[in-house]
This record gives structure tokens, C-alpha cells and sequence, in this order.
């Protein structure tokens, strides 16, 4: 975070307590293993770069799978909450990789990784 390794297991955010029954909308956006950006109610509240494996919070672990200091390009998305219920409207999610070629048919402006194979002409 901000240019230095970060290993605690829990991060403060600039988010305010949001009390009440009331949707909110939570944004990240993750752009492989360079950047993301946690984006409450169109506020952004966190964000760190270069995500990597490690910390000291995990035991009894494969050392194979685990691999610390590995950046984390890939993976799975979990939703949860730490101590509250909590319920999801929607959950959206958009492939930020594809063609990036102006020329292509299914050229799209938004895309941050380039996939040349998927273009179509």
C-alpha cells in the first residue's frame, strides 16, 4: 500500500459506518496483479498494488499452494461479512481483458489487458 509491503491481516479504510438497513454500493476493481480499488456509495476508500501472497495468518497450509511473495494474478471472489449479516442485490462482474485493437468488431475502450486472440474482424 502506498508503495510499501503491507502484512497485517486487517486494513483501515476511509470508509465511514454505514448504520441502518440500507443498499450500499460497493465497487472494486481489480486489475490483475498491478492495482485495486475498493469504491464505496462512488467513494474510493482503499487501495493497494502488486497483491501478493503471504502474511502470517494462515496454518497448516501446503507450502506448494501457498507461495509467499507470489503476486496474485488470478483467483476467487468471496463475498462475507465478519461479524453482521449481510445480504447482496447484485453481484455483477466484468472481464476486464479482451481486444483491444480500435479496428476489431468487438473492440472495447474500457479493456486494461490486452487479449489479441479475441478480437474479431
Amino acid at each position: 500500500m502506498k508503495g510499501e509491503l503491507f502484512t497485517r491481516h486487517c486494513v483501515n479504510s476511509t470508509s465511514p459506518t454505514l448504520d441502518g438497513d440500507q443498499w450500499v454500493r460497493v465497487e472494486v476493481y481489480v486489475h490483475g496483479g498491478e492495482s485495486v480499488r475498493h469504491v464505496v456509495n462512488g467513494e474510493t476508500v482503499l487501495e493497494y498494488q502488486k497483491p501478493q501472497v503471504g502474511g502470517g495468518n494462515v496454518s497448516g497450509h501446503d507450502p506448494a499452494v501457498k507461495r509467499d511473495g507470489e503476486i496474485l494474478t488470478g483467483g476467487s471472489i468471496s463475498l462475507q461479512s465478519e461479524s453482521h449479516p449481510v445480504e447482496f442485490r447484485k453481484v455483477e462482474l466484468l472481464n476486464l481483458s479482451g481486444c483491444r485493437d480500435p479496428k476489431a468488431k468487438n473492440y472495447k475502450k474500457y479493456l486494461v489487458h490486452d487479449a489479441p486472440g479475441a478480437c474479431r474482424y
